[in-house]
């Protein structure tokens, strides 16, 4: 929300005469950053399954995809069904969610119920990992 506050002082002096190096010209002073957000770790006892499996290892994947790499993992759907392809072997996984977190996926090979939890930042921009599945 800063970098988009910024963006529009710096359109609006542009816009309005005010933006120049010369004498007179108006001082844009860039706004305060904002106060960092508190991450919520996951759950004291959270076991992490995948793809990290460790709270150190996730921050690590948070910062990779805040910086716009593997954007799947902000889909818990999307986390349920590479975990089953990857973890199983499952070639065409269909995930159903009932609650946020909760991803049930049938596969001509079976039924599985996986819960995610976001272990660095609950919320849109927060990574899904997965923390327990039971396969049937």
């Amino acid at each position: 929300m800063t970098r988009m506050f910024l963006i529009a002082v710096a359109a609006l002096a542009v816009l309005t005469g005010c933006a120049g190096s010369g004498e007179g010209a108006a001082r844009i002073q860039q706004a305060p950053a904002a106060a960092p957000t508190t991450p919520q770790a996951a759950p004291t006892g959270t076991a992490l399954l995948w793809p990290v499996t460790a709270i150190d290892q996730a921050r690590t994947l948070q910062d990779q995809v805040d910086g716009g790499a593997q954007p799947w993992t902000l889909d818990p759907e999307e986390v349920a069904r590479n975990y089953a392809t990857a973890t199983w072997g499952w070639t065409d996984p269909e995930p159903t969610s009932s609650t946020p977190g909760a991803v049930t996926l049938t596969d001509p090979q079976g039924t599985a119920a996986l819960t995610l939890v976001q272990p660095v930042r609950a919320g849109t921009t927060g990574i899904w990992v997965v923390s327990a599945a039971t396969r049937s």
